[in-house]
């Protein structure tokens, strides 16, 4: 690992990391299951369980696809249980969702971002969610200006945890993967950081995975995004 110091950059992921990934997805799952399924209970539960949604309990369960795989991979597995709904519908509707959705940041996003960047570091968000769900929520943050970088999975960089989406932040930033901080709240991101070779792949606690299960692959982990300014300022990895 790098010193802090030769760091230059760093990349988030969006949910459960910048944004409250239950406050979001819970939201988004209630919808989109209720428009798909009307009032059919059964088929509701049946439209939960394929996303890995325990919609009683309002929480996500273990290798869940909202928390794991892309949206048009949700999107593919909706419709082929939803009736009367093709792939072209329950992708209109999900991005109809998304422009809508309740936003609550896990810190106050303009304090440590700007304390970030007084360090002298780019920003990046990269989101397995389409890009202008980030976009649109980066907006309604106010935060929008303080990140060089914004992607999602339509963005053509491919998705996590492959490495396309860290490569492309560094390409256009002149950077090298080594140089870039990647925070992400699922084992998901920390595979993602350490597939392209990212210098420090750092876990937070604001989403559903928990502190054993990050620090499987992270080198850090802290509580939320909001301990970074002053961990990068007061640590020298690897002492």
């Amino acid at each position: 690992m790098s010193k802090p110091s030769e760091y230059k950059a760093v990349l988030f992921d969006k949910d459960g990391t910048l944004f409250s990934f239950t406050a979001t997805w819970g939201t988004f799952c209630d919808r989109m299951i209720s428009h798909l399924a009307s009032t059919d209970e059964t088929l509701k539960d049946r439209l939960a369980e394929t996303v890995g949604y325990d919609r009683h309990a309002g929480q996500f369960k273990t290798g869940s696809l909202i928390v794991s795989a892309s949206a048009g991979e949700v999107d593919e597995a909706w419709a082929d249980l939803a009736p009367n709904h093709d792939l072209a519908a329950v992708e209109t509707l999900t991005r109809q969702e998304l422009n809508s959705l309740p936003l609550v940041p896990t810190c106050d996003l303009n304090k440590v971002m700007g304390m970030l960047k007084a360090q002298g570091l780019k920003l990046g968000v990269t989101t397995n969610d389409y890009e202008q769900g980030a976009i649109s929520q980066l907006a309604e943050a106010e935060v929008t200006s303080l990140f060089d970088f914004v992607c999602g999975s339509d963005s053509g960089y491919g998705r996590k945890p492959g490495p396309g989406m860290i490569h492309g932040f560094c390409e256009l930033n002149g950077l090298t993967p080594d140089e870039v901080i990647f925070v992400g709240d699922s084992t998901h991101d920390m595979h993602c950081g350490r597939n392209a070779g990212a210098g420090l792949c750092v876990g937070v606690l604001t989403g559903p995975a928990t502190r054993t299960e990050l620090e499987t692959t992270a080198n850090i982990v802290l509580s939320s995004v909001a301990q970074l300014p002053d961990f990068l300022l007061n640590h020298t990895s690897g002492e």
